[in-house]
């Protein structure tokens, strides 16, 4: 039987189909990580605001603790500000890990119509592919057919008892 005329094709799709599958399993591991980071920048976020507070109970706590010096207070208003000056960076930590989830569940999005579009065109050629063997099977089938006539014509004429009823009757 002849080789299939697309068979390179197939083979081509199927490569696709494997890479982008390979690809669709990245992108969950993407996103299970990406998810997996969201509640450790919360965690950090709520553990520095704890922080900033117990430590502005301390400081306030240690300067009414003793005699205060000229621009203690201010000292302290400074170091304040410092702190909760940090918060912001921690807020955009947890925002661009949820932007990230985001991100990571658009790719897996794409990543899954990517594989469907994949299997798509390649059951298109598979089907192709069955269509052009029955096909085949067919034009073999018929040629053999033709052979076997022209092999059974060829031999009524040598053979003039064949025509007679093929056992020398008369």
């Amino acid at each position: 039987m002849a080789k299939y005329v697309l068979a390179d094709l197939v083979r081509v799709r199927n490569l696709r189909k494997d890479r982008v599958e390979r690809e669709l399993l990245q992108a969950k591991e993407r996103l299970a990580e990406a998810e997996r980071l969201v509640p450790v920048r919360e965690k950090e976020l709520a553990d520095y605001e704890k922080w900033v507070d117990g430590e502005i109970d301390r400081q306030y706590g240690e300067l009414l603790r003793k005699p205060v010096r000229k621009g203690a207070v201010d000292d302290l208003a400074a170091n304040i500000r410092a702190m909760r000056e940090r918060i912001p960076d921690y807020v955009k930590r947890v925002q661009d890990a949820k932007e990230d989830v985001r991100k990571a569940k658009e790719d897996l999005r794409k990543k899954h119509e990517e594989v469907e579009q994949a299997n798509r065109d390649l059951e298109k050629l598979l089907a192709h592919r069955e269509e052009w063997l029955v096909e085949q099977f067919k034009l073999e089938e018929f040629n053999s057919d033709k052979e076997l006539e022209e092999a059974v014509r060829q031999r009524g004429q040598e053979d003039p008892s064949a025509k007679k009823g093929g056992m020398g009757e008369e």
